[in-house]
């Protein structure tokens, strides 16, 4: 079972997570053909974006960190495959000069992405405390 600080990390990736992911639905049904620019700073599709990519390496480090044989250690590797290859989805919408719906729409149905987000609500009832 993990620690209260591993438990703690994971939740809070989780959260980050979901949130983005959220947004993401959101952003798909929007219909944009490109993102709004902003002279400020990263667009909030890109801020959402960025959070996910940070949660996701949070979530990998703690993956990656678990040592204990509960029976579950064949489900983490497949989990932290999830991981890295949501990373690298992500690591190419960052890469765009611009962002449309279309593409967030497309991750949101992408395999690896339904993977994962069902990985995290496996892990979030059977692996964590209740909350």
């Amino acid at each position: 079972m993990l620690d209260n600080a591993a438990a703690a990390r994971m939740r809070n990736a989780f959260d980050v997570i979901e949130e983005a992911y959220e947004f993401m639905l959101a952003y798909a049904a929007q219909g944009r053909k490109s993102e709004e620019s902003k002279s400020s700073g990263p667009s909030q599709i890109r801020q959402f974006l960025i959070r996910f990519r940070s949660a996701t390496q949070d979530l990998a480090d703690v993956l990656e960190s678990l040592q204990s044989d509960d029976g579950g250690v064949e489900f983490r590797k497949r989990w932290l495959n999830d991981t890295r290859s949501i990373q690298s989805v992500v690591d190419l919408l960052l890469a765009q000069s611009s962002i449309s719906s279309e593409m967030i729409d497309n991750t949101n149905g992408l395999i690896v992405m339904r993977s994962f987000l069902t990985d995290i609500f496996f892990a979030d009832h059977v692996m964590l405390p209740g909350r």
